[in-house]
């Protein structure tokens, strides 16, 4: 059977990667593993795996499974968390995302995916390509190694990742510390792919524009990427990386542009992983709904973007200033809390084409004009800053140009470069919006690094939960965050990681006991920022 990751890429694509790609996307929706019960992380007996295969096989199968979690629970996570959206009132799908409501069981397939599917794909590449030397094969499928073992870390802080993906040597792998052996790990991954671009750069092998999903076998572009996420990398803990985040800059050799996968159709199972699952396969098209945090920000400073984020109100008919067609619901609200009809709230704008990022092109201009900013250079910070808002609203076409005037002086994202402190606010705010839309999980990790958007005092961002009445709540500032209704942690606790899988403490003896929910990790803010 065809399945979401089923394109017409080429002629040329054998028949195996069809069976690769077979069943994938109702796998990776459900959560569940491929692995046998009796292994940990055992893919061996997995029937989707043809006997043999090639990289012209594994390449696409491995790009398309890097971002089936991320499209989907990662998209739905960094939205409901950063209060771009939040659970409609007439239904309860996710409730228990919105308010924090996560155990040992939730969202396992970013776990059991990558080291059940994506990795050992990845492995095999690496190892394919070596034997012929195929060294665009190589650095791609290094870069993204490198990138899945980050978001993992991102997500679980310590990982399997020495004794990983060899099972009939480590069949109980363990967990490496996220500091010490992982991040630098990830560092090393990246730059052995760094060294070896001139090489693959020499001879492009055939059809691979066709099999790289992301950035079309341009090894150029790769090498610039890889450099974005050593960046990204080294600023997880910064003052110790200082003189590595100034040589980087100093080299100039980023991608500023997105790497996205945009390969879909508009047909059933082959659709971006949320429109998929939110709007094809559920019974309802209603839950995800605009939530007040975001829409009173953009409504305040009458950003245009708001038309490509949300849609207008049922009870408007579109008739009116968009402060009379664009309307939210409280963040995390019940269905019984919220006293706005549906039909006054706007839904989360979704299409089947939407783009899975693995990096957004406004993304990294802001990820640059930190690292200048904390590193006292003012100028640099501002320009980057400037470039990632524009790059922001150029993201659509009917915002495109549009930018200019919210950062030309006196406008209302003007950069001020008082201090670090405001560079950064000013930085990361316009990065918070910029993730609307664009690996929004990204932003989750940015949060909790910086503690901006920071969580507000204040219950709610309205005193009023009346459609229109936009009155904030006293010692509410627009552009932070507030407790979700219910939520499980303190009112100023945040998500800060996902729990050690269920499927891992159950058949791995060498898991280690999982953190709490709200616990930071390493290179993340403490507690109540």
């Amino acid at each position: 059977a065809d399945s979401m990751f089923n394109f017409n890429l080429s002629v040329k694509i054998y028949r195996s990667i069809e069976l690769l790609y077979s069943s994938l996307f109702a796998l990776l929706v459900a959560g569940t593993s491929l692995t046998s019960c009796k292994d940990y992380l055992d893919v061996n007996d997995n029937p989707n795996y043809p006997v043999t295969t090639t990289m012209s096989a594994l390449l696409p199968s491995a790009c398309a499974s890097t971002i089936s979690q991320l499209g989907l629970y990662g998209d739905l996570m960094g939205d409901m968390w950063l209060q771009f959206t939040t659970q409609g009132n007439t239904t309860n799908q996710y409730n228990t995302l919105c308010n924090y409501s996560l155990t040992v069981t939730s969202y396992n397939g970013f776990f059991t995916n990558a080291y059940t599917n994506t990795l050992p794909d990845l492995k095999d590449v690496i190892a394919m390509a070596e034997q012929e030397e195929a060294w665009d094969y190589w650095v791609i499928a290094k870069v993204l190694t490198a990138y899945n073992y980050h978001m993992l870390a991102d997500l679980y802080e310590d990982i399997p990742f020495t004794e990983a993906l060899d099972q009939e040597k480590y069949p109980y792998p363990h967990y490496d510390d996220g500091r010490t052996v992982v991040y630098p790990g990830i560092l090393s991954l990246l730059q052995e792919a760094i060294d070896k671009c001139p090489q693959a750069a020499e001879k492009s092998s055939s059809y691979i524009d066709t099999y790289d999903m992301f950035l079309e076998g341009d090894i150029n572009k790769w090498r610039k990427f890889a450099k974005n996420l050593k960046l990204k990398v080294l600023v997880r803990d910064f003052d110790a990386n200082k003189q590595a985040i100034q040589a980087l800059l100093d080299e100039n050799d980023f991608l500023e542009d997105d790497c996205a996968f945009t390969k879909f159709e508009d047909a059933t199972d082959k659709g971006n992983p949320l429109y998929e699952y939110n709007i094809r396969q559920l019974n309802t098209k209603v839950n995800i709904r605009a939530c007040h945090t975001l829409v009173e920000y953009l409504l305040h400073y009458d950003d245009p973007r708001i038309a490509n984020l949300y849609e207008v109100t049922a009870a408007s008919n579109g008739e009116g200033d968009n402060s009379d067609i664009y309307e939210g619901l409280p963040c995390g609200s019940k269905p019984q809390t919220s006293t706005i009809a549906l039909v006054e709230s706007s839904a989360y704008t979704q299409a089947y084409d939407d783009p899975v990022y693995l990096m957004n092109k406004a993304e990294i201009f802001f990820l640059e004009a930190e690292a200048y900013a904390r590193l006292g250079n003012a100028s640099a910070a501002k320009e980057k800053y400037d470039n990632g808002v524009k790059a922001a609203f150029d993201r659509w076409e009917s915002t495109t140009g549009m930018g200019d005037a919210f950062v030309a002086a006196g406008g209302a994202y003007a950069f001020d470069a008082t201090s670090e402190e405001t560079m950064m606010k000013c930085i990361m705010t316009q990065k918070w919006i910029s993730y609307a839309h664009a690996n929004a999980l990204d932003g989750v990790f940015d949060r909790n690094r910086t503690g901006i958007p920071a969580i507000s005092s204040a219950a709610t961002v309205r005193v009023s939960d009346v459609a229109l009445q936009r009155d904030l709540t006293p010692g509410y500032e627009l552009g932070t965050l507030v407790a979700p209704g219910s939520s499980v942690l303190q009112p100023t606790d945040f998500p800060r990681r996902l729990l050690i899988p269920s499927r891992s403490s159950q058949y791995n003896p060498n898991a280690p006991v999982t953190k709490n929910l709200e616990e930071p990790m390493w290179w993340q803010v403490e507690r109540g920022k």
